[in-house]
């Protein structure tokens, strides 16, 4: 990590908002051995600059919006807590192909301590290339393994995305002031596939900030890390309430639907 912001100074920030992140996640449970992954498109910062050639990869599938972009992607087979310590080759960063067929890893091809990129980046590419085509200001895609959201998917009653959303957005006001628009979710497939990327894809486009991916965790998009991390954190805590109240023998019994009605009027929600 330390390299690359030497390379390119204008990355610590990133690097250090990641690493934060990072340490927010492990703490709670959310990264357990090498689990989650975030990547950033930082071609504002990196562009022109000169950057050693790497290894290079192709892509199962293309992505031709992304072409000459870069990424600062966490590593596959890394750990978040030692990404939120700053050890080195937690975190790598690549350039997608001009053409979006594959992408190389920058100062990658001496196989010692570079990173390679996360085993979902076909999800993170896909996320990527879909903010770009619609011209969206979110920078950040953030994968993590929220203990209550991933149980709640695994309950019957919890299987569609209504109904996820009504359980979330009923125990908690908060929920619908800061996520106004829901969570997404996409059905179990396999991880680090490109259906999974595909399904997610799909979901995000239904104008969520947030997709769960049934029996696995979920991903998030943001300008900045924080941003990402936020609106997982409001809707794991509301999970924890529903499974609260399913523990003690009842069902939420949760905000109406006109006190739902009265928070979009108040905070000018767009739904």
């Amino acid at each position: 990590m330390s390299d690359l912001a030497v390379a390119v100074p204008a990355l610590k920030p990133w690097l250090d908002e990641m690493a934060e992140v990072a340490a927010y996640l492990w703490e709670k449970g959310w990264a357990e051995r090498n689990a989650g992954n975030v990547s950033v498109d930082v071609t504002p910062v990196v562009a022109g600059a000169a950057l050693p050639a790497g290894l290079h990869e192709r892509l199962a599938a293309s992505r031709p919006e992304l072409g000459g972009h870069y990424l600062l992607v966490s590593g596959t087979g890394r750990r978040f807590r030692d990404l939120a310590r700053g050890v080195p080759a937690s975190v790598c960063l690549i350039r997608i192909d001009d053409d979006g067929a594959g992408y190389q890893v920058v100062g990658g091809d001496d196989g010692a301590q570079v990173a390679r990129p996360t085993f979902e980046l076909p999800a993170h590419l896909a996320v990527h290339q879909s903010l770009v085509r619609r011209g969206a200001s979110e920078r950040v895609v953030l994968h993590t393994h929220p203990t209550e959201l991933i149980a709640l998917t695994l309950l019957s009653g919890y299987q569609d995305e209504a109904a996820v959303n009504r359980a979330l957005f009923s125990v908690h006001p908060e929920v619908k002031v800061t996520v106004p628009r829901g969570v997404g979710l996409a059905p179990y497939v396999l991880p680090g596939s490109e259906a999974l990327a595909r399904a997610t894809v799909a979901a995000f486009e239904r104008d969520h900030p947030v997709v769960l991916w049934a029996k696995h965790g979920c991903l998030a998009v943001g300008t900045g890390v924080v941003a990402a991390f936020d609106p997982i954190d409001t809707l794991n805590k509301a999970a924890q309430l529903v499974l609260l109240c399913r523990g003690a023998g009842q069902q939420p019994d949760g905000l109406s639907a006109a006190d739902l009605a009265e928070l979009v009027r108040v905070f000018k929600l767009r739904e």
